[in-house]
């Protein structure tokens, strides 16, 4: 019974599926801001800085919250959490390893933007063809969220690459954690 109650623990790719759209509504009116500032501004002293803020404001959103609580607000409403590979507390340290490989593409994809919002110009209606860096930064994107996926899919406790990065797993909380040790303890 112990090893389902564990096995049932990490099943956690829709609740994780799910808390990514909920983290992503989360974000929904900073979306709406950045697409009147978009259409209304063209100063670039203030876009500079609007830009850098918003292209950073998930990844501080997901730093933190992981950090001090071990979840997002989306991951907190599906039910689950991440924990130190012990069943601690995560760290904050562990938190930024988690979001590693995504700051690294993020500041690259800003150093390729920067120049072009500079100019007062909006980076995500580009008006030319794509650039050689711009090309690198989505398929590389493209291809560690997949090699996540993959990673996730095929091992038993559900640990995405950024998981095995951290030291870290995700694991079901709350109404389903209890349900398993209500279980244990009838057994």
């Amino acid at each position: 019974m112990d090893d389902l109650t564990n096995h049932e623990q990490y099943r956690t790719f829709w609740r994780r599926f799910i808390a990514g759209f909920l983290d992503g509504g989360v974000f929904l009116p900073l979306s709406w801001l950045d697409q009147w500032i978009w259409d209304n501004i063209t100063s670039a002293a203030i876009l500079v800085p609007w830009f850098i803020t918003n292209s950073l404001s998930y990844l501080v959103y997901s730093v933190l919250l992981h950090g001090y609580y071990g979840q997002t607000v989306g991951k907190r409403l599906v039910g689950v959490k991440v924990f130190d590979l012990s069943g601690s507390k995560l760290s904050m340290k562990q938190a930024i390893l988690r979001d590693s490989v995504w700051i690294a593409l993020t500041l690259f994809g800003l150093l390729i933007e920067l120049p072009t919002v500079f100019e007062g110009k909006n980076p995500y209606t580009p008006t030319s063809p794509f650039s050689i860096p711009l090309l690198i930064s989505l398929y590389a994107t493209a291809a560690w969220f997949i090699l996540e996926l993959i990673t996730m899919l095929t091992n038993a406790k559900r640990r995405a690459i950024h998981d095995f990065i951290a030291g870290s797993v995700v694991m079901r909380v709350g109404g389903t954690q209890r349900k398993s040790n209500e279980r244990l303890s009838n057994a």
